[in-house]
């Protein structure tokens, strides 16, 4: 019996946790933000569930707010924040809103709302803006760096209460006595740390702990370091906060800065595809017609060597065009400018394998003889196999390139 008695009162908050949650009431008598948080990431995810892909189909995830580093360069920064809502499984969902609910409890009561939320949003943009500089065509989600960020205001604050704990008891100040002085009991914390730990364990297990999570528990940390100096006498006042959210938008606009403007190279290799299949069909009808005596040998030609070459170039021209291409798409853009120099000349070979095959054969000198006119034929049939073959092995150079550049352009 006595074992169960230590077991149950290890396991009970006891007096000194229970004055702790009465402090936090009286600083903070409701929690708004943590709900309205949890609401809007639990809504996104139902959302998804009733759309009609996989909540983890790359589409769907941008289309409810994920950032795509070509989408939010240009244009769509708000992305920065919206990710932080979109999930890419319930299960995902679930632990970052129980985490959540279990550091809002405390952190929304003990720093107050406004510092709260200051906290949560500029961690999770910075989260999100690391993962768009390393990897800028990675779909970015997830609460994970916005909840890192919390911890890291968690962990200041505990540090705080250390060297508070350690310098000499002083009577508090007279601007000091609206709050009463909160100090988080180890009871707390040990339930602090038990979702501490669940939550990064799934993280690990989930790949989710990377640089861009590190670096959001670094922002919260210096915002705790910042506010949360006085945390247990007081609320950060609201002057405090703004100006530190005003220093962290000023330097994540810095970061972003030379993010700006990635180039999205998927529609001009969509479009590289489209006009291999459009040209290589506008030709077959036009050797069709060839065939049936519609069309001329050298009109057949011209729109080998012009009309179609000229298309292939002006594709290339926009390739050429394109800056910040990311690393990720550098090798299929270089591929596809392969592809297009192959093809322009696989074009003008068989523009000039058809000219020969079809050359006026009096424009040929006349042999006496029927040996030289045999010799002559036999030559002329050599090199139109010559230029054929010419043209031939040109085209299954550049078609090899790109089906390479094909299988990426497709959905």
């Amino acid at each position: 019996m006595a074992h169960v008695r230590l077991k149950v009162a290890a396991i009970e908050p006891g007096p000194e946790y229970e004055s702790f949650r009465d402090a936090l009431r009286a600083r903070t008598r409701r929690v708004l933000v943590t709900p309205a948080l949890v609401a809007v990431n639990v809504i996104v995810v139902a959302g998804m569930l009733f759309g009609t892909r996989a909540i983890s189909d790359p589409d769907t995830l941008v289309a409810w707010g994920a950032s795509l580093g070509t989408r939010t360069t240009n244009g769509e920064w708000w992305r920065l924040v919206t990710s932080t809502f979109v999930h890419t499984s319930t299960l995902h969902l679930l632990v970052d809103v129980a985490v959540l609910i279990q550091l809002g409890a405390v952190l929304e009561r003990l720093a107050g709302r406004l510092a709260f939320t200051g906290v949560y949003l500029s961690a999770g943009v910075f989260a999100a803006l690391i993962s768009l500089s390393s990897h800028p065509v990675a779909v970015t989600e997830g609460a994970s760096g916005a909840i890192m960020g919390l911890y890291g205001l968690l962990f200041a604050t505990l540090i705080w209460q250390l060297f508070r704990r350690r310098r000499e008891d002083r009577p508090p100040d007279a601007n000091e006595s609206a709050d009463s002085a909160v100090t988080i009991p180890p009871m707390a914390m040990k339930r602090l740390g038990a979702g501490a730990a669940m939550f990064l364990v799934y993280s690990a297990l989930s790949g989710l702990a990377h640089a861009a999570e590190l670096s959001s528990l670094v922002v919260g940390l210096a915002y705790g370091l910042v506010l949360a100096r006085r945390v247990c006498e007081k609320k950060p006042s609201p002057r405090l906060v703004g100006a530190a959210m005003v220093a962290t938008v000023v330097i994540a606009a810095a970061f972003a800065m030379p993010l700006r403007n990635i180039a999205d190279v998927t529609p001009e290799i969509i479009r590289v595809v489209a006009t291999e299949e459009r040209t290589a069909a506008a030709y077959q009808a036009a050797d069709d017609a060839f065939k049936r005596q519609r069309m001329t040998a050298e009109a057949l030609a011209q729109l080998a060597e012009r009309t179609i070459v000229a298309e292939l170039q002006a594709v290339d021209e926009r390739l050429k065009a394109l800056v910040n291409v990311p690393p990720e798409h550098q090798g299929l853009v270089t591929d596809a400018r392969e592809y297009l120099r192959l093809r322009s000349a696989s074009w003008r070979a068989r523009a000039d394998a058809i000219r020969r095959a079809n050359a006026d054969p009096h424009e040929a000198p006349e042999a006496a003889a029927d040996a030289s006119r045999r010799l002559h034929r036999e030559a002329r049939f050599r090199s139109n196999r010559t230029a054929m073959g010419k043209a031939e092995g040109a085209e299954r150079a550049s078609l090899e390139v790109f089906q390479r550049i094909r299988r990426p352009a497709l959905p």
